[in-house]
């Protein structure tokens, strides 16, 4: 049942038809139970921060199937960072706290007496309806949440959000909704969220439209605010349509090929260049290639843009994918190619101590195949797991460019000291240097260390697509998901780290890649499933920049990046870490300082 064994052995008490449940095909019939709880987290298993920083986007599974669907939600982002803040200098004051909840706070509110650093001793939980702003029903059983990537060409560029152009050339405005207030066609446009939904075997999608870093949400949590609102053809019964709900019919616009998306849909991720989004199958040995309908060159509006569709299914992987991400290839590492390698993915497996290596290509390719090319996906390789005994039952899965982002950098900025031929060398020994790979492992409990790419084999040649796995770092039992991301250092600057979520022992252990240690762990609630990050870039994480201040929040001496966000699947609500040291009080570095929702046990327990 994928990362949710834990769980069940954890809380042996729940009824054993849930167990028997949610162990079938994942395949159930909505009926006309009740309809899930829109402006509550409910078994979240997927977070994800907007572009610009300003929206917290969830979705949550309905794992128990006590209701008629799980959902996806929009939260105001802007204004649970300012509480945040907030909430740190004095957690008693001007916070929607849930005054009834059982919290361990006593001894840090108490009256007359020194207050505790907050995260040493609790972060009291608040009422997490006070952010919410929209929802949808989707299907049961969601396993991850995705975002799309933004064009290139937008990079910079601002929404504002009340329609009044302030930075020209202002364009024709456009909406999601009938009901929405105007915003700049090229200044906003959209983005989408892609959901892998198990209990009904699709891909579920909606359309938000893109927020900035210069984004204000409005006061006033009744006025409109473009990016808060989800679209996936929902009516008046809040549930996305069937267009936004795709695998299920072979005759769905984009599905040439007349498909349908296998059972027990899990993991997912999206090509480096926007169009393409693979997705594992926990029971199988397939995995699904899905058409995202968008690009990073082109930044078309909405009703420009094709329906995301299936694609392909590739068939004899090793059974039991669970996880899945892209291989990053510089195009500076081909210079004087002809082509680049066509996009490529490593997937884990829960079953075989292997990492799988697949490509994607283009039916057109080699000169023969339809008018209309199609994409398809070719199993090409294994990469066998030996670094510790077993190896079986890897889980999460990411890749670290940012050896070659930095290295690209030092040498961009010698400038005209060099020749161009100096370089272009130099760039392409950068670009072909190996990006580092992390995979959460559970048997045994580790965190699996390797790279990708670099000279291989007896030649020297160099292959941007081959794994090594070489060491691995001990972890408490459960490793799930793994996310690369920043701290903010004492100096106040962007510090890569590894945050690897272990879901049995309720932990996120954050290892520094750059030292080569385990830094600290976290203690988080239990069941920790998913983590989400303010935005950044790691252009800037890999060059070590100063973390800057957004004018809007300059009042707090809030920046850009600070927190980190983790859904408790098992006990339904979000806790709030901080990440940052260069604080003149860094107490709270690692801990967690503020609780949105009310922790609930699940029914039964």
């Amino acid at each position: 049942m994928g990362f949710l064994r834990g769980w069940q052995r954890s809380v042996a008490v729940l009824p054993l038809l849930l167990i028997g449940l949610v162990a079938d095909s994942g395949c159930y019939d909505t009926g006309d139970g009740s309809a899930p709880p829109l402006e509550h987290f409910y078994f979240p298993v997927g977070l994800k921060v907007s572009h610009g920083g300003t929206v917290l986007y969830a979705v949550n599974s309905n794992f128990d199937l006590q209701f008629n669907g799980g959902t996806i939600q929009s939260y105001d982002l802007h204004q649970i960072r300012h509480d945040t803040v907030k909430a740190i200098k004095d957690p008693t004051k001007n916070l929607p706290l849930i005054k009834d909840s059982d919290t361990t706070c006593a001894d840090a509110l108490k009256e007359g007496e020194p207050r505790r650093e907050l995260g040493e001793t609790c972060a009291p939980p608040v009422d997490s309806k006070h952010y919410f702003r929209d929802s949808a029903i989707i299907g049961a059983f969601a396993t991850d949440l995705l975002l799309s990537r933004p064009p290139a060409e937008l990079q910079g560029e601002f929404l504002v959000a009340d329609g009044a152009c302030t930075s020209p050339p202002c364009r024709q405005s456009t909406k999601v909704h009938a009901d929405d207030p105007p915003v700049p066609a090229g200044n906003a446009s959209f983005d989408r969220l892609f959901v892998p939904v198990r209990g009904n075997a699709t891909l579920t999608w909606a359309t938000v439209v893109r927020d900035s870093v210069e984004s204000v949400p409005p006061a006033d949590p009744k006025a409109p605010y473009a990016p808060f609102r989800l679209d996936c053809g929902q009516g008046p019964s809040k549930r996305c349509d069937a267009v936004h709900q795709i695998g299920e019919d072979p005759n769905e616009e984009g599905n040439s090929r007349h498909l349908t998306m296998p059972g027990e849909p899990f993991g997912a991720t999206i090509s480096e260049d926007g169009t393409s989004l693979v997705i594992t199958h926990q029971n199988d040995t397939k995995t699904t290639l899905f058409s995202t309908g968008l690009s990073r060159t082109r930044n078309d509006g909405e009703n420009d843009r094709p329906l995301p569709a299936i694609q392909f299914v590739a068939d004899k992987l090793p059974v039991g994918g669970i996880d899945i991400a892209g291989v990053p290839h510089d195009p500076d590492a081909f210079l004087g190619a002809r082509d680049l390698p066509r996009p490529a993915f490593l997937q884990t497996s829960r079953s075989i101590p292997e990492v799988s290596l697949i490509r994607r290509y283009s039916d057109e390719e080699g000169g023969v195949g339809p008018s209309t090319p199609r994409p398809f996906l070719d199993f090409e390789a294994v990469f066998p797991i030996t670094v510790s005994a077993g190896g079986a039952d890897s889980r999460g899965i990411v890749i670290d460019p940012t050896p070659r982002l930095a290295c690209k950098a030092r040498v961009a900025a010698v400038g005209p000291n060099q020749t161009a031929e100096e370089r272009d060398r130099q760039m392409l020994a950068c670009a072909r240097k190996p990006a580092r790979v992390f995979i959460a492992n559970r048997s045994p409990a580790a965190l699996l260390i390797g790279e990708v790419g670099g000279a291989q084999g007896i030649d020297g040649a160099y292959d941007p697509d081959r794994l090594t796995i070489h060491s691995s770092e001990p972890l408490s039992p459960g490793p799930s998901r793994v996310y690369l991301a920043p701290i903010v250092d004492s100096d106040g600057a962007y510090a890569l780290r590894v945050f690897v979520v272990c879901f049995d022992s309720a932990t996120i252990w954050v290892y520094d890649p750059d030292a080569g240690v385990m830094e600290t762990n976290i203690r988080v609630a239990p069941g920790p499933f998913a983590m989400a990050f303010d935005p950044f870039s790691l252009e800037d994480v890999a060059t070590h920049a100063q973390v800057p201040y957004n004018e809007r929040d300059r009042a707090l001496q809030l920046r850009r990046y600070r927190f980190a966000y983790v859904a408790s699947f098992m006990q339904s609500f979000v806790q709030i870490l901080d990440l940052e040291k260069a604080l003149p009080n860094p107490a709270t570095y690692g801990k967690v300082v503020y609780t949105l929702g009310r922790p609930t046990n699940p029914k039964g327990t």
